[in-house]
């Protein structure tokens, strides 16, 4: 019985070695303006253009950090003129300075996959799975990402 003990414990004490080593990680490959600000709000407009015509619309984004280094990243999209309002929250992981994914956690009863402008996202809302961005630039304000599953790219500006 006692090497059982020993075995559970070794492996009690590689399942926290290897926690520490994913909350290190999380912690020390998150964006720049992550490091500086405690929950900071991202703003970005886009337009999707489809065959019969083009929806432009607006996106704002708050970013709520962990200590563990998990992110969850709140958004709000509206159309240009306000009237459509929709909310949804995604889980957020930084894996090293130049690759993350988001999944989809959270999104209004209402916020279907006909209403997404953007039609990744669309499909995303229909089947939720994470997705993985490449980080093409950033600095102390922008960020700019592409996302792994199509050939979007896009850029999002620090506002607070």
């Amino acid at each position: 019985m006692k090497v059982v003990d020993k075995l559970l414990i070794g492996y009690a004490l590689c399942a926290l070695a290897v926690f520490a080593g994913i909350v290190y990680k999380s912690n020390t490959s998150r964006p720049y303006f992550l490091f500086s600000y405690d929950h900071p709000i991202i703003y970005a407009n886009g337009i999707t253009f489809f065959e019969g015509g083009s929806d432009a619309f607006k996106e704002l984004h708050t970013i709520i950090s962990h200590p563990l280094g998990f992110h969850n990243m709140k958004s709000i999209i509206t159309s240009m003129d306000d009237r459509e309002i929709f909310k949804k929250t995604y889980a957020v992981y930084f894996f090293d300075d130049s690759l993350f994914s988001a999944k989809i956690i959270e999104k209004d009863d209402d916020y279907t996959s006909e209403k997404e402008p953007d039609l990744t996202e669309s499909h995303l809302i229909e089947y939720p799975q994470e997705e993985f961005f490449q980080v093409i630039f950033q600095d102390s304000d922008l960020f700019c990402y592409s996302s792994l599953l199509t050939d979007s790219v896009q850029c999002v500006k620090l506002i607070s």
